[in-house]
């Protein structure tokens, strides 16, 4: 690849993380939205409250799925196959098994740990409405987290190659840039004192992905080896120690992939410079 060739697929990628970067913002915001909704149902709050906070979950996850998709779309690259079924069976696979599971151990759902199923059980609820908002939710975030994951694979060179244009010399460097902290000094990038100073949301989105959707889809096949008890409780101590260490696992993959990306384009860029 030449150097002019280069510098082309960095300007290109640069177009697409400002036309991205509102789509990705507004990602997060959908998902800190949920969480905090999901929060308060462990919080001693009336439980009419908690009804309607099951009502108005379906408000970020509708918008998640829409910008799922328009995430998808400004993608520029190409989805390759293999890691993209990969990721989708292990994706549908582990949220399939769990649903199997809960459904087959516990048909009425009384044993449901979810709160927010075992609130509209509790409240009296028809069964037939909380089964289609149990499994309507499930589907969206089944659908949402599939589409998050090939805008990952469409994204992610054009993510490297921003990444790229702050040339990096350090992996240390290249771990900065790739979480959006590039043009910033190391004071800027741990201590942001002005907005100028913040992190660039498209590669905070990039770098969260694919950790963030191994460790979902890994927790549902662990929920669901934990309805045969195969695995200890998940909020157990055992149980807490084995998902800790799913994640440290994922974690280190993650970051050993990155470091053979940062290996493999600094030859490249070094390479294109000859």
């Amino acid at each position: 690849m030449s150097l002019t060739h280069l510098q082309n697929r960095q300007e290109t990628g640069l177009d697409v993380v400002r036309q991205t970067s509102w789509v990705a913002l507004a990602i997060l915001f959908c998902v800190l939205g949920t969480g905090c909704v999901a929060a308060s149902f462990v919080v001693d709050i009336p439980v009419t409250w908690h009804v309607w906070a099951a009502y108005l979950l379906v408000v970020p996850a509708v918008g998640m799925l829409l910008l799922s998709m328009l995430f998808v779309a400004k993608g520029k690259g190409r989805v390759t196959r293999l890691p993209f079924w990969l990721g989708f069976g292990f994706i549908v696979g582990g949220i399939s098994f769990d649903v199997w599971a809960t459904l087959l151990q516990s048909p009425d759902l009384a044993l449901e740990g979810n709160k927010v199923i075992t609130t509209l059980l509790y409240t009296d609820h028809d069964p037939d409405f909380i089964y289609v908002y149990g499994l309507g939710l499930q589907s969206i975030l089944c659908c949402i987290m599939i589409l998050l994951w090939a805008g990952f694979l469409r994204h992610r060179h054009t993510w490297f190659d921003d990444v790229m244009n702050h040339a990096p010399v350090t992996y240390a460097e290249f771990l900065k840039a790739t979480t959006g902290g590039g043009r910033l000094s190391w004071r800027q990038y741990l201590i942001p004192w002005r907005t100028s100073e913040l992190l660039c949301v498209y590669h905070v989105l990039l770098w969260t992905l694919p950790p963030m959707l191994l460790y979902a889809a890994a927790f549902r096949w662990y929920a669901g080896l934990d309805w045969f008890e195969i695995v200890p409780g998940p909020y157990s101590l055992f149980g807490v120690r084995l998902t800790v260490g799913m994640a440290a696992l994922i974690f280190t993959a993650f970051f050993a992939w990155l470091y053979r990306e940062f290996s493999t384009r600094t030859a490249k860029v070094h390479e294109a410079a000859k």
